[in-house]
């Protein structure tokens, strides 16, 4: 009888135990919380679903059918029966010369948020970003995400210290049109690309693409980086937060005449040597100061020209300075746009 009480209770534990682990599998798929390399797809190729600063236009980050996918990618590497147990979530990842070869590595999925890993290779210079986008196959039953991406570096840089201006030229002609720009001061360059030799001649149109006619290669802006710029705290200038720092230079740039895509680029650059600082003495130089640090010979010559150099320096503390005054200039005709910071040392 003993034995068949034991039997008995044997068998109820195990189908105890059987449902107490289904229950908890079957909660872990609906939330999504699991840990796993990731099943990555990289496309480069898109439909007509950009907008003007070359982004993926979608409504929802997840892509839950086929139809969907082809609706947004001219891609073939997933086939129908991909979806039959998956979604796949969209992510979207920004490069410039600073942070290249990256990608996601894994991710975790717990309660409706998705923490995700991404790697990247470090490296020095500048660059506009370039937007590259990975879909990571996630439950079917997740329709929603919130999403934190966490960037791990898997080498170390020691970029150059005596690296003063990190400037970017954007040319907009009205037309198509042939365009020379010298950079006067060439003793002081440490890096250029497109190739600086004695000048840069391009063919510019009007949305700021620019054709290297050396190379026949397609450019956003021409990019140089100049040593042995002399910059020091003035009266004038901003003391900022770090923490405030989006904020002031979206205003600041719209302010200085910038588009919101050449800001958006300027922030993307400097956004991670400023937000992490207590605070930061920010100026924008003297046009003559930067003509006379290096002079431009552009030909045709612009109707409008714009040259934007933030100089900062971090501070422990806010200290007192007077307000500097910007002003706005006109865009008109053919413009050049040209931006870069350094450091005050």
């Amino acid at each position: 009888m003993k034995k068949r009480i034991l039997i008995i209770c044997t068998i109820i534990l195990c189908i105890a135990l059987a449902v107490f682990s289904y229950i908890i599998l079957s909660k872990n798929s609906n939330t999504g919380s699991k840990t796993n390399v990731v099943n990555i797809i990289m496309h480069k190729d898109f439909k007509q679903v950009m907008d003007s600063d070359q982004r993926i236009v979608v409504s929802n980050n997840i892509i839950t059918s086929y139809y969907e996918y082809k609706n947004l990618f001219d891609s073939d590497e997933l086939k129908k029966e991909d979806f039959d147990n998956n979604n796949y979530l969209i992510v979207e990842l920004t490069s410039n010369c600073d942070i290249v070869t990256m990608a996601p590595t894994k991710y975790k999925i717990k309660n409706n948020k998705i923490d995700i890993t991404v790697e990247y290779e470090a490296s020095c210079g500048l660059c506009a970003p370039v937007y590259s986008y990975y879909l990571l196959n996630i439950d079917k039953n997740i329709t929603s995400l919130e999403t934190n991406i966490k960037y791990e570096a898997i080498n170390e840089v020691k970029c150059p210290n005596d690296v003063a201006w990190k400037p970017m030229i954007y040319l907009y002609p009205k037309e198509k049109t042939d365009v020379t720009v010298k950079l006067v001061n060439s003793d002081k360059l440490i890096s250029t690309y497109p190739k600086y030799k004695d000048s840069w001649q391009v063919e510019a149109y009007p949305d700021g693409t620019l054709v290297d006619k050396d190379t026949n290669r397609e450019y956003y802006g021409l990019y140089w980086e100049g040593k042995d710029y002399l910059s020091n705290l003035e009266k004038d200038g901003f003391i900022v937060a770090g923490k405030d720092t989006i904020k002031f230079l979206e205003e600041k740039l719209n302010i200085l005449g910038l588009t919101d895509r050449e800001a958006n680029e300027f922030i993307v650059y400097w956004l991670p040597k400023l937000e992490n600082n207590k605070y930061n003495y920010i100026r924008f130089a003297d046009l003559d100061k930067l003509n006379n640090y290096m002079p431009l010979e552009v030909n045709p010559i612009p109707d409008t020209i714009i040259r934007i150099l933030m100089e900062y320096k971090p501070l422990n503390k806010p200290i007192k300075i007077e307000e500097q005054k910007l002003m706005t200039p006109e865009r008109t005709g053919f413009t050049l746009v040209e931006w870069g910071g350094s450091l005050i040392k």
